[in-house]
């Protein structure tokens, strides 16, 4: 039954990275401005006073303008610790300066521009992933890097999953123990 659900994974990130890839920058800005749309309306986020983003790859919903634009809200990101395969949030304050390129050239904060903070700080996490359904599992890449941050966050915080509408599954095959749900998935046209 793993051996399914994990080559079932494998099918669905294959699929779902194609499409994400085939996007053109201006199809990922204007679905992103959907997305972010139905975001900054979320009383969770009004209400938020740090953050946790993500720097976007290719494909991927955009949130950096949502951070431009943004007032009375810090943001952090995560870097990468490879070691202990977790992710580490740093407040950044210049999107433009702030940035260099990580493991798997994944844009994260220079930890001699930035700062570690503590999650229990951190009032919502606004997650990535190639895929969420609609009992708000999600399929990441694979690394389980967001899988295990996500296992440290406890009350109040939030987290909320972005995508896109064709990233929106009806169910996701989930097997492993590590696999974390979020508490809210925004799409283009869906609050889940």
């Amino acid at each position: 039954m793993e051996m399914v659900a994990s080559q079932r994974k494998k099918s669905v990130r294959q699929e779902l990275l194609s499409k994400l890839l085939s996007l053109t920058k201006e199809e990922i800005k204007r679905r992103s401005i959907n997305v972010e749309k139905i975001l900054r309306d979320l009383p969770i986020y009004k209400e938020a006073k740090l953050i946790m983003i993500y720097y976007p790859l290719k494909g991927e919903v955009d949130v950096l303008e949502m951070v431009r634009k943004a007032e009375n809200k810090r943001w952090c990101f995560p870097v990468m610790d490879l070691e202990m395969k977790n992710l580490l949030p740093f407040e950044v304050h210049n999107i433009c300066e702030d940035f260099v390129a990580g493991p798997y050239g994944v844009m994260q904060p220079d930890p001699r521009r930035a700062k570690e903070v503590d999650i229990k700080e951190i009032d919502v996490v606004i997650v990535p992933g190639l895929a969420f359904d609609s009992q708000r599992n999600r399929l990441g890449r694979g690394g389980g890097f967001y899988d295990r941050f996500l296992k440290c966050i406890k009350p109040p915080t939030k987290t909320i999953g972005v995508a896109f509408d064709f990233q929106i599954l009806p169910s996701l095959p989930i097997h492993h123990p590590h696999d974390k749900k979020v508490d809210h998935v925004i799409s283009e046209n869906f609050l889940i």
